[in-house]
C-alpha cells in the first residue's frame, strides 16, 4: 500500500472521541480516521472502483 504522510489538526473534543472508538475498536487513532473517511467515501459512491473491498 502507498502511504502518504500529513498533519492534521481537529478540534480537541473531537479527537478524543475519535480516540476512544479505535480503542473499543482495537485500532490506533490514525486508523480510525482512516477507517472512518474510507467508510464515508464507500457509502457516498466515491471511492474509485479498484479501491472497493
Amino acid at each position: 500500500m502507498n502511504e502518504k504522510r500529513f498533519t492534521l489538526r481537529m478540534n480537541a473534543e473531537l479527537f478524543e472521541l475519535i480516540k476512544q472508538t479505535a480503542e473499543k475498536n482495537k485500532r490506533s487513532t490514525a486508523k480510525e480516521i482512516e477507517f472512518i473517511l474510507e467508510d464515508f467515501l464507500k457509502r457516498n459512491n466515491l471511492l474509485p472502483d479498484n479501491q472497493k473491498e
